[in-house]
């Protein structure tokens, strides 16, 4: 296969963020959940960036300098993400174009505040791996972020060849097969300095009903621990420290579609950008995440840097 780097200028990279674009389809105003054998309407519709696009976006709003080394295809969804991406001055540089449709689209059905996903993916290509070993080993950065879980022995090789450059590392969980199919957790999450599911990824990977069970699991295998609880805000178990830092209101939950991509933003840029303490990164990331859920789509509403500081105001 024909592969291309798409042109742009190389950088030293605050973060780079190593996962696919997703196009998004988010269906609003739902009356009800759809059933089998009937046909709903919804209100409104809109189509816009997923998955690392989210996190890119709003990476950038907050002046980071970061680089996303994504896979685009030569398919019209594709196309949209990336002019997305490059209105939204992302640096694109070590992304690549793949001469073959690369479409990953996902429809999301938001409705009271929680959403349900259907998604389609074109099979990776088959040396995608040799081109994140490729950028790890050749770019300049201060941190990578794995946008979902990856196997361990694909896993251990990409950040022995980060932590060689110098760099720190952050792993998201997301609903990829891994989480239910299991693996050495243990070894896996302690590769990585940021561990970042949510709450319902770490219940599942620690065999828990309860947050506070999996924390106390789930912390003894990895140096940091970020969970993300929706209402109940982030819990950050470092060391022997446990923190919850409440959640915000920014205004009314419209479509909680990418929220955590924005958290992760957040707390980047808070603590591995800016070498904030983790509950004050805690608070920009549930800024973020706060202020993405009254837009539709992750990165429309997600802050720029005078918004962030304008929340971390004592009035907030």
């Amino acid at each position: 296969m024909k592969l291309r780097l798409i042109d742009g200028e190389i950088d030293v990279y605050d973060v780079l963020l190593l996962g696919d674009y997703f196009f998004d389809i988010i269906y609003t105003g739902l009356p009800e959940f759809p059933a089998l054998g009937r046909e709903i309407y919804s209100t409104s519709m809109t189509s816009t960036g997923g998955a690392m696009y989210i996190t890119a976006c709003a990476l950038r709003r907050l002046g980071v300098q970061v680089g996303w080394v994504g896979q685009f295809g030569d398919d019209a969804y594709s196309q949209f993400v990336r002019d997305l991406a490059i209105s939204e001055n992302i640096d694109l540089t070590l992304a690549r174009i793949l001469d073959r449709p690369y479409r990953r689209v996902t429809t999301s059905m938001p409705l009271e505040s929680d959403r349900a996903f259907v998604t389609f993916a074109d099979p990776d290509p088959s040396d995608w791996f040799e081109y994140w070993m490729q950028v790890i080993e050749t770019a300049a950065y201060r941190h990578v972020h794995l946008g979902s879980l990856l196997c361990i022995d694909l896993a251990e090789p990409l950040i022995a060849a980060a932590r060689q450059r110098g760099a720190t590392i952050s792993m998201d969980c997301q609903d990829v097969p891994l989480l239910t199919q299991g693996c050495d957790w243990q070894r896996l999450l302690g590769l990585v300095d940021i561990f970042m599911p949510n709450a319902r990824e770490a219940k599942i990977i620690a065999k828990t009903d309860l947050v506070s069970d999996a924390i106390d699991i789930i912390r003894r295998w990895t140096p940091m621990l970020v969970i993300k609880d929706g209402s109940q805000g982030a819990w950050v178990a470092h060391g022997d420290d446990l923190i919850n830092e409440p959640c915000i209101c920014a205004g009314d939950v419209i479509d909680t579609t990418g929220a955590g991509d924005c958290f992760n933003a957040g707390f980047l840029y808070g603590y591995s950008v800016r070498d904030e303490d983790a509950r004050t990164a805690a608070r920009y990331g549930n800024i973020c995440g706060g202020m993405s859920v009254t837009g539709v789509g992750g990165a429309t509403n997600a802050p720029t840097h005078g918004q962030l500081e304008a929340w971390l105001m004592p009035s907030h």
